[in-house]
């Protein structure tokens, strides 16, 4: 170990949380937020009364309700909750403790520490960002935080890698876990605890290295925290910067843990355009092939448009990758010389003609949604992690939806009160 302090010293500490027992926590285990709408998660609710959604309500339908709807079902979120973990279901591991995290999923693993991070660390620009929140959803996640008080997924952090952090790792995950769950879509969540002293103490000098921290997933949720904690410290005359509510529980990944995939587009209209107008737009800046049969992914540097019913590889210009920055990633070409400038996509953040589409879900996804002469949709080869540090170290911002990170933790495995 180095004993090098970075800029991020004391800004990381041990935290406090609950953890669903063992031998319940694949019932407890809430599936990722994308996946909470709709009657398939109601009918789980209802056949798993453990389920962890039951405690979510609020965050899902928050949305959806009036006024007087909202607090109404913010009171009964904050009851269930506290219900649920003054039972037999959850442990509660005091501070101050450190957990080490490992997800794998169709033979990809990556393993990281949570812990408590400043959120005065993300007001100074240490723990940076790469995209804008919509203020909307911003909002409702302020309200949920003060009226629940609690916090049920870490924030996705990533860190560049560490000799000391990555010892310390491999250590712990040398002995036997403190939960070894797999859930019901494949994803095999381990988790070790770490409370001695000694070794806390350890974590705590490894993190003290760091220099900064990059958001990946949980820009929305980072942004409320920020918020609600200005809120706290300013009713607060005794304040001191060491409350619960002063810190976000999040997950730390070193980079080279991690693997990126794309946010597919899809556009309901062509903005006006007829379909021989949009392929002839195109045609005039890249160059278009047609496909008689299109494979899983794009190749960097290029796009898989669909149009009229028909693929396409639309191949992206060198001089518009060579642009440094953010304007030469192969998302912001597509935003700047084609959804803007021919299809009116001015903020993609708001536009309801625009909808985002996990590259996970494949091509057939992409086929199913966007059927019909008046909509196209574009395939994209994700960007790397560096790019997105490289993006986030320039102060620069990508387009809304242009990482999507797998695997991903599920909330109810790690509960955290402010």
């Amino acid at each position: 170990m180095s004993g090098a302090i970075g800029a991020l010293a004391s800004s990381i500490r041990p935290t406090g949380a609950y953890l669903p027992r063992p031998e319940l926590a694949a019932k407890v285990l809430a599936p990722p937020y994308e996946n909470q709408t709709g009657a398939p998660v109601i009918q789980r609710d209802a056949e798993n009364p453990l389920a962890f959604l039951n405690a979510l309500r609020a965050d899902i339908d928050l949305p959806l309700q009036t006024d007087e709807g909202r607090q109404v079902m913010l009171a009964e979120t904050v009851k269930q909750l506290h219900e649920l973990l003054a039972g037999e279901i959850f442990e509660f591991y005091a501070p101050p403790s450190f957990f080490v995290c490992r997800l794998e999923f169709d033979g990809h693993a990556q393993t990281g520490v949570v812990a408590d991070v400043a959120l005065d660390a993300y007001d100074r620009g240490l723990v940076k960002v790469h995209e804008l929140t919509r203020r909307g959803q911003e909002d409702r996640l302020f309200e949920y935080m003060g009226a629940v008080r609690a916090s049920f997924l870490p924030i996705f952090l990533i860190h560049r890698p560490l000799d000391a952090v990555t010892a310390l790792i491999g250590r712990v995950v040398a002995r036997p876990p403190t939960i070894d769950v797999e859930s019901d879509d494949g994803l095999t969540l381990t988790v070790w605890a770490i409370t001695a002293t000694t070794e806390v103490a350890e974590v705590r000098a490894a993190l003290d290295e760091l220099d900064e921290l990059y958001v990946a997933d949980g820009h929305h949720r980072a942004a409320a925290a920020s918020r609600f904690a200005a809120s706290c410290a300013s009713a607060n005359s005794d304040h001191t910067g060491e409350e619960a509510y002063a810190h976000m529980v999040s997950v730390l990944f070193a980079s080279d843990q991690l693997a990126i995939q794309p946010y597919d587009r899809c556009v309901a209209d062509l903005g006006g355009h007829s379909p021989e107008h949009v392929l002839a737009a195109v045609r005039k800046t890249f160059r278009v092939d047609g496909l008689d049969r299109v494979g899983d992914a794009p190749e960097a540097g290029s796009y898989l448009m669909r149009l009229a019913e028909r693929w396409y590889r639309v191949s992206i210009p060198d001089a518009f990758r060579a642009q440094a920055g953010v304007a030469g990633l192969d998302v912001s070409v597509l935003h700047d010389q084609l959804l803007a400038p021919l299809l009116g996509i001015d903020d993609a953040r708001t536009d309801p003609r625009i909808e985002f589409v996990p590259g996970t879900r494949g091509m057939d996804e992409l086929d199913r949604l966007c059927r019909g002469p008046l909509a196209v949709s574009f395939a994209l080869h994700p960007m790397s992690v560096a790019d997105l540090m490289d993006v986030s170290d320039r102060n620069e911002l990508l387009p809304p939806k242009s990482t999507y990170f797998v695997p991903k933790l599920r909330s109810g495995l790690i509960v955290r009160l402010f």
